[in-house]
């Protein structure tokens, strides 16, 4: 890791500093791509269950339960140290959910970070130059939990609970990544108002040839918003404060979501 330079996986961002759209659903690839090795994610429509290098994470209206094996987290033998960091989300100004059922605004909460960087190197296009600055190193993997309160536009308060995964791979044979964000908007009855469910992948060949990438959504909250990665970064799809890739990207609504 670089010093100075903060390694962030989902930069949060001042709401004003950004535009925020709805996204409509366009064909992304014929073919399911695979993105990264190393991360399986089994999905119901109420609970996620990620299985990573050394971690394992559950999610449901109940609760976001993470184990980490720090002896296996991400990939020891590189001798990069696991980072682990806490934002406290209250009072920030952040850009809203959009989803189906609400609008929603997040007062209070925190979002905790783990990573382990497997190497100091640039992602190929369309990744930008101010990402790669933002972000310097490749995420083998990066862990997000993000748990708090937000409120609607009739003032009526939820919880949220989100998940906030990357696994990237860069081999002389090429680069993958597999970018999945999965949350739960719960009322005071317990019941699930909105979910997200946003799974970025990217596969490219050697030196970043021919680049496929997409994002998969089976959820009911969905954006696009511009990011601050400079040219490129533009119309990027997002939740809220959170992006699934930073670059614009086709999307696929499965049928049978």
């Amino acid at each position: 890791m670089r010093p100075g330079i903060p390694v962030m996986r989902t930069t949060i961002t001042l709401l004003t500093a950004l535009a925020v759209g709805l996204l409509p659903a366009t064909a992304a690839q014929a073919q399911p791509q695979p993105g990264a090795p190393g991360l399986k994610i089994k999905e119901s429509r109420h609970r996620v269950k990620a299985i990573g290098p050394g971690f394992v994470l559950r999610l449901s209206k109940h609760g976001l339960d993470v184990r980490i094996d720090e002896e296996r987290f991400g990939d020891p033998a590189t001798g990069n140290p696991i980072v682990r960091q806490t934002i406290d989300l209250t009072g920030l100004t952040l850009r809203p959910f959009e989803c189906r059922n609400g609008t929603y605004t997040i007062r209070t909460g925190t979002f905790k970070r783990t990573w382990r960087l497997s190497q100091l190197a640039k992602r190929p296009l369309p990744y930008t130059d101010g990402f790669a600055t933002s972000a310097p190193g490749i995420f083998t993997p990066f862990l997000g939990e993000l748990d708090g309160t937000v409120t609607d536009a009739d003032g009526r308060t939820l919880r949220f609970l989100i998940s906030d995964l990357v696994q990237e791979v860069l081999t002389p044979d090429g680069f993958a990544a597999t970018a999945p964000i999965h949350g739960l908007f719960i009322d005071e009855r317990g019941r699930v108002r909105d979910r997200i469910s946003l799974i970025g992948r990217f596969n490219a060949g050697p030196g970043g040839q021919n680049p496929v990438y997409g994002i998969e959504d089976r959820g009911t909250c969905r954006q696009t918003a511009n990011l601050p990665y400079g040219p490129g970064s533009e119309n990027a799809v997002v939740t809220g404060p959170l992006f699934v890739l930073p670059f614009s990207a086709p999307v696929t609504v499965p049928r049978d979501h």
